[in-house]
């Protein structure tokens, strides 16, 4: 469908290329993440990403979370060179226990978090094949969530959403070019 619509556009189709990734930040505070982003035209390539984090930090204090992020990405010189810009939509589970931020010291928060925004970012070419990506998206963002009196609690104390407009994602991607 995708093809279709591109040559409806008039768009040249090229060789498939395909880059792997990792975003650093996320793997600095121990969520793993990996992505690819294919080329789909002369300057798109669509970008899916997503990261999990199944793991106890410890009995008390932990941090679970299992997200996915998707969007199309239009480069102004050619794929994986210099800037680039584009829509993204996320989407994010999350549970969050015992930590010392956002009043989860001694409760425990666990929701879903989505996002639709506007990405802006740049490749950094570090050898033919590697590079350095950093990127933010900024847009909108909602929050559906429930919390629980304590951080092991089964009992809801509250339900709640709210609406965010700001930053919704930052990203420091390391990238391998797999050509």
């Amino acid at each position: 469908m995708m093809l279709g619509a591109m040559m409806l556009l008039g768009e040249t189709v090229i060789a498939q290329e395909l880059a792997v990734k990792t975003n650093l930040l996320t793997d600095a505070m121990t969520v793993p993440s990996v992505g690819a982003e294919f080329t789909i035209s002369r300057r798109w390539t669509l970008n899916v990403d997503a990261q999990w984090m199944p793991f106890r930090q410890s009995s008390n204090h932990y941090l679970r979370t299992l997200a996915f992020q998707a969007g199309p990405r239009f480069w102004f010189r050619a794929p994986f060179t210099g800037p680039f810009v584009g829509p993204e939509l996320s989407v994010r589970m999350f549970n969050m226990g015992g930590l010392p931020v956002f009043h989860l010291k001694e409760a425990r928060t666990q929701g879903l978090f989505s996002t639709v925004g506007a990405t802006v970012g740049w490749h950094f070419s570090l050898s033919p094949r590697w590079g350095l990506e950093p990127a933010v998206t900024l847009g909108y963002g909602y929050i559906d969530y429930k919390r629980y009196g304590e951080p092991r609690s089964r009992i809801v104390s509250s339900k709640g959403y709210t609406h965010y407009f700001g930053p919704v994602a930052a990203s420091l991607n390391l990238v391998y070019l797999l050509q």
